[in-house]
């Protein structure tokens, strides 16, 4: 079963098979522009898993997400 990523930047959604293909790249060119945050979910049939980008260069669980993690480009 493939997965599916869809990418949230202020309210536009980006989609993608890839996970860090065309969608991705589309998102962070938008983060950049409203100098702002990327979400993203994860969707593998009935599963899904909410991140969001942290300074550390990876999606983490949104669980863990506080100020000081979330990368703003």
């Amino acid at each position: 079963m493939e997965k599916m990523f869809i990418y949230n930047v202020n309210g536009t959604t980006f989609e993608d098979t890839e996970a860090f293909g065309k969608a991705w790249k589309e998102a962070k060119e938008m983060a950049k522009a409203e100098h702002t945050f990327i979400t993203r979910q994860v969707v593998k049939g009935n599963e899904i898993r909410n991140e969001f980008y942290a300074t550390a260069g990876i999606f983490l669980n949104e669980r863990f997400m506080e100020k000081d993690k979330v990368a703003i480009f």
